[in-house]
C-alpha cells in the first residue's frame, strides 16, 4: 500500500512532482484491509477539515452578531493580533493583556458543534420541541439540547433587557400558582406543610413596534404593589406613552409618575369595550399561559427566562414570520454571551445569573 500510494497520502506532505493521482483501477486493486485503512484516514482527515471550516464560520458569525465587541474582561477595546492556523482572527486586551477570537465572551466559545447543526437545534427549540427529541433528530446529548436552550434563554433576557417601550404599550400581570402547592384547601392554595401560599406574579409588556420584557415579582410573592410595578415599569416606557390596561390600582403610580395617557378599561366578563382594548393583550396571555403548560416542570429560578423566551417567539413570530423569527434567534443567540453556569443548570439550587 504503501508502493501504490507513498508515503504523502498518511503524513499529510504535497505530493511529489510529476505524481499521477489514484484512479478507479488504483482503488479496485486494493485489498480489503488497504480499502478500510484507505478509508479511515480519509473520513479523520475529512473530519479535520470540517471542524476547522466550522471553526472559521462561527468565528465569522461571532463577530458579525457579536453585541458587544469589547474585552469580555475589562471591556476595554481590543487590538488585532493576527490569526491561527484555521484563519480565524484573534485579538489582545491593551489594558488586561488578555487574548481572545471573535467567538470569544458568546455562546459559540468552546462549541465544538457545527454551524449547521447548531441552527437544526435552535430551530427545533423554536418549534417546541423537547430536548429528547431534537437529541433524536440531530443525534446529540440531551444535556446539549439544554445548553442550547439555555443559550436561547440567555438571548431572549438580552432582548428584554434591551426593549424600551413606546407610543401605544399595554400591561397587565399573570398569576402562577405556586409550584409546590398542595391544591386548593377552603377556596386558597395551600403548600405541603399546610401553610397558605401566595401566587407569584409575572408583569407582561409591550408596545405597538414588537419591543416588550416580562418581570417577574420573584422577591416579594402576592399581588404586587403600586410600587413594585412603578419600579419595575418606570425606566422601561417612555413618558407620555399611551397605556391600555384593565384599570388595576396598582398602575396608578406608573401612569402619574410618567404622564401617561391613560387609555384604561375594567374586566367585565362579555364587555365588548374590553374585548377591543384588550384583545392583543388576551392573546399574548393566553399564548404564554399555553406555552408555559406545554413545559411543565420549569424551574422557579428560569419562568421569567422562559416567559421573555415565549413573548420573543410571540412578538417576533407575529411581526416577521416563523422563518425570519428562528434566523433572528440564531443570530442573537451568536452574539449574546452565556450567563447560566452549565455545569449547574440541573441542580435543584441552580439559579439564573
Amino acid at each position: 500500500m504503501e508502493d501504490l500510494f507513498g508515503d504523502e497520502l498518511f503524513t499529510g506532505r504535497p505530493p511529489k512532482p510529476g505524481k499521477s493521482s489514484m484512479t478507479k483501477e488504483d482503488v479496485s486493486r486494493l485489498s480489503d484491509e488497504e480499502l478500510a485503512a484507505l478509508a479511515e484516514i480519509i473520513s479523520e482527515e475529512s473530519e479535520r477539515r470540517e471542524r476547522e471550516s466550522a471553526r472559521f464560520a462561527k468565528g465569522l458569525k461571532a463577530r458579525a452578531m457579536k453585541r458587544d465587541p469589547r474585552c469580555p474582561e475589562c471591556a476595554a477595546k481590543l487590538w488585532r493580533d493576527g490569526k491561527r492556523k484555521d484563519g480565524v482572527q484573534t485579538y489582545v486586551c491593551p489594558k488586561c493583556g488578555k487574548k481572545s477570537c471573535d467567538a470569544s465572551g458568546t455562546s459559540l466559545a468552546s462549541s465544538k458543534m457545527t454551524m449547521q447543526t447548531i441552527e437544526k437545534t435552535i430551530t427545533l427549540i423554536m418549534l417546541d420541541c423537547p430536548n429528547w427529541v431534537v437529541s433524536w433528530i440531530l443525534g446529540i446529548d440531551q444535556k446539549t439540547a439544554q445548553f442550547w436552550r439555555d443559550r436561547c434563554l440567555d438571548a431572549s433576557q438580552k432582548w428584554s433587557a434591551e426593549s424600551t417601550l413606546s407610543n401605544h404599550v399595554w400591561i397587565d400581570e399573570m398569576r402562577f400558582a405556586p409550584t409546590r402547592a398542595r391544591g386548593l384547601v377552603d377556596g386558597v392554595w395551600s403548600t405541603y406543610a399546610g401553610k397558605i401560599a401566595k401566587d407569584a406574579y409575572l408583569e407582561v409588556a409591550f408596545d405597538c413596534s414588537g419591543s416588550g420584557f416580562c418581570r417577574l415579582y420573584a422577591e416579594k410573592l402576592g399581588m404586587p404593589t403600586r410600587d413594585m410595578v412603578a419600579e419595575a415599569l418606570g425606566g422601561r416606557i417612555a413618558k407620555g406613552s399611551k397605556l391600555t390596561h384593565d384599570g388595576a390600582l396598582a398602575h396608578n403610580l406608573l401612569v402619574k409618575k410618567l404622564g401617561l395617557d391613560d387609555d384604561w378599561c375594567k374586566f367585565v366578563p362579555g364587555d365588548k369595550e374590553y374585548e377591543s382594548k384588550m384583545k392583543l393583550m388576551s392573546n399574548c396571555c393566553s399564548y404564554l399561559r399555553h406555552s408555559f403548560e406545554s413545559h411543565g416542570g420549569i424551574k422557579f429560578a428560569k419562568l421569567e427566562a422562559y416567559a421573555n423566551f415565549f413573548l420573543y417567539r410571540w412578538s417576533h413570530v407575529r411581526k416577521y414570520g416563523l422563518k425570519d423569527a428562528i434566523s433572528f434567534m440564531v443570530s442573537r443567540v451568536c452574539g449574546t454571551p452565556k450567563s447560566h453556569t452549565f455545569a449547574e443548570s440541573f441542580k435543584k439550587t441552580s439559579k439564573w445569573s
